[in-house]
């Protein structure tokens, strides 16, 4: 009911979860559906908060994005697009922000790049978004050590303070355990899992021949380049994001692979999601857009990528090369500038600034040149909602000018990207956003995965140089499935 009072109730304990994979696995290692957004590491200001739950019977549900319109557990809405469905389900209870939390309950999930309206594609096999409503979760504070269970909903629920008492409980019961039983209450379940805390030994088998397929041929993207390139040489583009989908078997464990990739390559964008009819597996370092209740935005679109060196010194070389790079500042410009548009079009007059520009980030696999854009948003219901729909789909996977070079790639690309170049995170009911670029992640569905990854490539690009970049931005997921790329045969 729009006009039932809501709201926020909290526990919190100083809990130093030292394996927060375990903790999720204690909690919702057997719920079909559940979600974590894992700060994995702490980095350039991004990655104090995770966030866990799954949706309540009775009082939550997934949210799915259709070639039709909307779908609510499986029944069709009157919705036609995702972003409204989110801003008018959004508005329906806004909270104030819970203490220093970054989420007040709302959605967490995906919305891919198949929901984008501009360009055309034949709509993907897969939902074009899935976004499950979370009205208790837990969430983890990696810069004080505490664990805090939330439960969000009507002024009257009357077992709101039960669910937070019986979450801190089964969270520290699981903490340092390697079993636990399911945790219970005057002889009912609790509702938090009771699965295997430690699934390394399940990893399962991917890809029979230990090589995933790709969309394309190593001769074909570097025929398509010249493609792109006669696009940049008439002036119909001045920087296009090709992309390209690898494939491959999978029967196994993906929350073991997950827990696996996150141990080789922590991002602080990282995620898992356990969503109907398939598994989010997500390394993303780049953060799409951050608005916190007060309308303030960031966004860091990332624009060249280099693989790191073993050799200190040799990789010292390899960030510096990159951050002087003539192509790679030229393609970081013209991204920044695609999004300082975007921006200026939803923010008050005079806000957007450049705090940071062209530096280098250095991950666990690559160095990345990112530049951060700020402005102050101005003032409108479901501000965080609005603002991600208007900067989609994300310029650093698109190209500039964006519209006639996401037509001119639709017409190019062997496969719809899906998932991949969407946006994931997390669409809170205080108005805030905290959302990544899907780049880094695998789909697993249908036991297939599938992962995508490309580049921009501007007029100086050489071809078998972005090429190397494609392998780059794959090697931490394949290598996690055990997997090779198909461009090093």
């Amino acid at each position: 009911m729009p006009d039932q009072t809501w709201r926020a109730l909290t526990r919190r304990t100083r809990a130093h979860i030292t394996d927060p994979a375990a903790l999720f696995a204690a909690l919702y290692g057997d719920r079909p559906t559940a979600v974590w957004l894992d700060s994995a590491r702490r980095a350039y200001g991004m990655g104090r908060w995770s966030i866990m739950g799954a949706p309540e019977t009775g009082r939550d549900h997934v949210l799915e994005a259709t070639p039709c319109g909307i779908r609510i557990d499986g029944r069709e809405t009157n919705d036609l697009d995702v972003w409204d469905a989110l801003a008018d389900r959004i508005g329906e209870h806004p909270m104030v922000p819970i203490d220093d939390l970054p989420f007040a309950g709302g959605y967490i999930g995906y919305v891919g790049y198949g929901a984008k309206t501009i360009g055309a594609r034949p709509a993907p096999d897969e939902p074009a978004a899935q976004l499950v409503h979370l009205s208790r979760f837990v969430v983890l504070d990696h810069d004080t050590g505490e664990l805090i269970a939330v439960a969000v909903g009507p002024d009257d629920e009357p077992d709101a303070g039960a669910w937070l008492d019986e979450a801190l409980a089964a969270a520290c019961g699981a903490r340092g355990s390697r079993h636990r039983s399911a945790f219970e209450v005057d002889g009912a379940s609790s509702g938090f899992g009771d699965g295997p805390l430690d699934a390394r030994d399940t990893v399962g088998t991917a890809a029979a021949n230990g090589t995933a397929r790709a969309s394309v041929t190593r001769a074909q993207y570097l025929s398509d380049l010249d493609d792109v390139s006669s696009w940049l040489y008439a002036g119909d583009s001045y920087e296009a994001c090709y992309t390209y989908n690898l494939r491959f078997g999978f029967s196994g464990d993906a929350f073991a692979v997950y827990r696996r990739l996150r141990e080789a390559n922590p991002a602080p964008n990282a995620a898992y999601l356990r969503l109907p009819g398939r598994e989010v597996l997500s390394c993303s370092p780049e953060r799409y857009l951050r608005v916190d209740p007060h309308g303030r935005a960031e966004t860091k679109p990332i624009k060249g990528t280099v693989r790191r060196e073993t050799d200190p010194d040799a990789d010292a070389r390899a960030a510096s090369v990159l951050a002087a790079d003539p192509k790679t500042r030229a393609e970081n410009l013209m991204i920044v500038d695609l999004l300082r548009n975007d921006l200026g079009r939803i923010a008050q007059p005079g806000t957007v600034e450049v705090p940071n520009f062209m530096a280098v980030e250095s991950y666990e696999t690559v160095h990345q040149l990112v530049t951060t854009v700020q402005a102050q948003l101005r003032p409108r219901a479901a501000v965080g909602v609005r603002a991600a729909e208007a900067l989609f789909p994300p310029g650093s996977m698109t190209g500039a000018p964006k519209q006639r070079s996401v037509e001119l790639l639709d017409g190019l690309e062997a496969e719809p990207r899906g998932a991949y170049s969407g946006v994931l995170g997390a669409f809170s009911r205080c108005g805030a956003v905290d959302l990544s670029v899907v780049i880094r992640t695998a789909v697993v569905a249908d036991g297939e995965v599938t992962i995508g990854t490309g580049g921009a490539i501007t007029i100086d690009s050489r071809p078998e140089a972005e090429a190397e970049e494609t392998v780059a931005k794959a090697d931490a997921l394949l290598r996690a499935f055990g997997v090779d790329h198909p461009f090093l045969r």
